[in-house]
This record gives C-alpha cells, structure tokens and sequence, in this order.
C-alpha cells in the first residue's frame, strides 16, 4: 500500500475548512435575498389603518405604543417637558433681575417657548404622522423585493474563480447581509426612544439655553434622517429591479462578475444606509466604527509588536496601523545595517571569536579593554 504524505493530509484539510466557511457566508447571503421583504425595511407604527391609526389612541394589544401614547399626550413626559420650559423661561427674566443677560434674549425665549409648547402638547401625532409618511413612502418606492432578491439570489455562480477569491467576495455578501438587518434593528430601537424622549429634547432646545439648547437641536433635527433610513434603500432595489428583474435584464459575462452584482446588492445597500444612519445618529455610528478599528488596532499592535519589537508596537497604538508598519520596516531595516557593518568590521579573516587579525590584535576598536581576555 502505498504511503500519503502527511502534507496532503494537510492540504485537504485546509481545502475542507475553505469550502466550508465559504459555504457558511453563501448560505447567509442567499438566505437573506430570498427571504427578503418588506418586513427588513418597515417603519414601526401603532395598530391600526388610515386616520385611526394616527389620532386615536393605540389598542390595548398595542402594549408598547400604549405606553408611549399614555406618556407622551398629557402623561408624565408631557409634565416634565413643560416644566423644563417654563423653568427655562423664567430663568431668562429671573437674571435680568441681577442684570445679568439681556432682554432680547428673554423676549425671544418668551416667543419660542410658545412654539415649543405646542410642539410638546402635540409631539406624539406629529411623530406617528411622519413615520406613517415614510412608511408609505418605502412602500410606494419598493419594488416586490422578494422578486428582486431571488432574481439576483439565482444569479450567483458556484465560484468566482480561486477558491481565496470566492471567500472573500461571500465573505463581504455574506457579512454585508448581517450587519445591514443589524442597522435597521438598531434603527427600530432608536425610533422608540426618540418618541418617548422627544418632548424633553423640545423643551432644552426652545428654552434658549446657551449651550444645551445647540446640542438639543442637533439631537431632534437626527430624527428626520433616522426615521427616511429605508428610503435610499428602496430606491437602490427600485434600480436592481430595472436591471435584473425587468423585460429587458442586463447580460453578465463571467463567473466573477456574477459574483461581483450578487454580493453587490446587500454591500451597496449597507454602504447609503450606513451613510444616512450616520447623519441620524453620530454617536451610535461612531461607537459602532470605533469596535471594529480597535480590533484592527489590536491586531496590528500584536503583530508588530512580535515582528519588531515594543517600539513598533508603542506606534501602532498611538498613531495607528500605518505607523506600526513604517517603525517595523525601519526597524528591520536598521538590524540588517547593524549585522553587515559588524561583519564588514570583523573582516575576512576573523572566526567570530575576537580573535581575528587586525591592528588591536583582531580585537574591535569600539570594543572597551576592561576586563577583556583579549588583551592579556
């Protein structure tokens, strides 16, 4: 019988381990197009239809909305909020007793809190009205999503071309699939909270405060954006529809550009909803981005670190990956330096032990003779 080398053992274990984990990352992408529909893009809205659904109170099966509802219209939210503004108000005329401030400011505090007011009182309606207008408008602009996703879904290829490439590009679809439900789950969560928190962003925001009235206004324009997140996205399969799922369907050629307009669907998707959900919440965004750079950051302090030493680690983590890279290629470049110049300096004929020839007796002139054998 003849022997294997352990070697192909190897090999083909490796083979199995990229198949596989490809395997995975395709099963994710497919899974996520053919099941895709409207459900992935919906704007959270009390039960309901029409008018109803707006101006009357949510039912009693609508146990989170009823909260809202009982919180944000003549509830305790609504109390709060009031309060807040009138202490705002009256801030404004009560330093002007110690003239301090000045009475343009207190005129326009007095003006802008009447609007605030009746934003507060009203803030519940207002908010279910316009997520109602974008939830007809994903409607409106969405093709029959569960079409588009299986039209493109069949499109992909068993591979793209070497079996590293076709990891990768799954990898990317498979990845982009995950993260982009992830957003519009975290985008649900967010809605929830600005509804019930906004009476107390209007109120910071009209009472004229010098700073936190800045900030308020920035945290209640993010809104507008968060709740319009599915927007360019409907817009974006409206344009996949026209291409790959229409009359007249554009020809691929080639196994890797079948790939390359799969994986683009769910990538492209993720990138405008990414960008817009950036403009809605920065802070999310930024925690969001910050994860995945410290664990390229650790990544990269690690390997530099074991390459070239703590200095080059010490960079990475201070200026980044770029840095961590330019300090190892220096400080290999220095090493090399070092080790020809000593062997230039030891000459030919020197064995390695000091005691080649040379005019101190083979010994190095940058060699100290304290207590150095070489010498007696």
């Amino acid at each position: 019988m003849a022997e294997i080398p352990f070697s192909d053992f190897g090999i083909k274990w490796f083979e199995d381990i990229v198949d596989q984990i490809t395997e995975w990352f395709v099963e994710e992408l497919v899974t996520g197009l053919h099941e895709a529909s409207i459900s992935l893009f919906d704007t959270p809205l009390p039960e309901g239809e029409g008018i109803d659904l707006i101006f009357s109170p949510p039912r009693g099966s609508d146990g989170l909305w009823q909260s809202i509802y009982e919180s944000t219209v003549a509830g305790e939210t609504t109390f709060f909020a009031l309060l807040i503004l009138f202490l705002c108000v009256q801030g404004h005329h009560f330093i002007r007793i110690f003239n301090y401030g000045s009475a343009y400011e207190a005129r326009k505090a007095r003006r802008s809190s009447w609007v605030g007011a009746f934003l507060i009182i009203t803030w519940y309606w207002l908010g279910v009205l316009a997520l109602y207008f974008v939830q007809g408008l994903t409607v409106g602009l969405l093709p029959d999503i569960g079409k588009v996703g299986g039209v493109v879904a069949d499109i992909l290829p068993q591979a793209a071309g070497t079996p590293g490439l076709t990891l990768v590009m799954a990898s990317l679809g498979g990845l982009a699939m995950v993260a982009l439900k992830a957003l519009f789950i975290i985008r649900e969560l967010l809605l929830y909270v600005y509804l019930y928190g906004m009476p107390f962003g209007i109120a910071i925001a009209y009472g004229n405060l010098p700073v936190l009235s800045n900030i308020a206004r920035r945290l209640i324009a993010q809104f507008i954006p968060l709740a319009a997140l599915p927007l360019p996205a409907a817009i974006l399969f409206r344009g996949y529809e026209l291409l790959f799922a229409g009359d007249h369907q554009l020809e691929l050629g080639g196994q890797f550009a079948q790939y390359l307009v799969v994986i683009s669907l769910p990538i492209i998707t993720l990138y405008v909803t990414w960008k817009t959900f950036k403009f809605a919440a920065p802070m999310a965004s930024r925690a969001i981005s910050g994860t995945g750079r410290g664990a390229v950051l650790a990544g990269t302090v690690a390997t530099a670190g074991y390459l070239a030493g703590p200095t080059a680690a010490a960079a990475g983590a201070r200026w980044g990956p770029t840095a961590a890279a330019g300090s190892a290629l220096a400080s290999r470049q220095s090493q090399s330096n070092s080790s020809e110049g000593q062997a230039q300096a030891a000459g030919p004929g020197d064995d390695g032990d000091g005691s080649g020839g040379g005019g101190s007796g083979g010994i190095p002139e940058y060699r100290r003779s304290e207590n150095d054998p070489g010498y007696y």
